[in-house]
């Protein structure tokens, strides 16, 4: 009987715990990531032109839009922990592909956002 109780303690111990919620909330991030910080416009320079900006609006109900960019159109965002997630559309000759793109968030200011995707880092300022 003793050996029972000492499976069965542990045993119990170990379910309880791992049935625990182990999500982060957002301010629990480690740049305190809040959803307000990221809503408005942001652009950068356009590779191709230089006199133009591109970039991305992000509203206040989860949607997104493109800012000067006719064939990669932002659909919707959140904040998962410290990522910004973009769901964009790629629309090339008769073909359209749905992509979620989950950046880190490097820096969130009024000014500057620079979010980055292994490697690659992109870097906005608020329009």
């Amino acid at each position: 009987m003793k050996n029972f109780i000492f499976i069965i303690i542990p045993g119990l111990f170990f379910l309880l715990q791992s049935c625990q919620n182990t999500s982060k909330p957002i301010s629990d991030s480690k740049l305190n990531l809040q959803i307000n910080q990221f809503i408005g416009s942001w652009i950068q320079p356009n590779p191709i032109n230089e006199k133009e900006v591109q970039g991305f609006i992000l509203n206040t109900d989860g949607t997104a839009q493109s800012i000067n960019m006719a064939t990669l159109k932002y659909k919707k965002w959140w904040i998962n922990s410290d990522k910004l997630v973009l769901v964009l559309e790629s629309i090339g000759n008769r073909v359209s592909t749905i992509d979620t793109i989950k950046y880190d968030v490097i820096v969130i200011n009024d000014k500057e956002l620079k979010l980055k995707d292994g490697d690659y880092i992109d870097e906005y300022r608020r329009k």
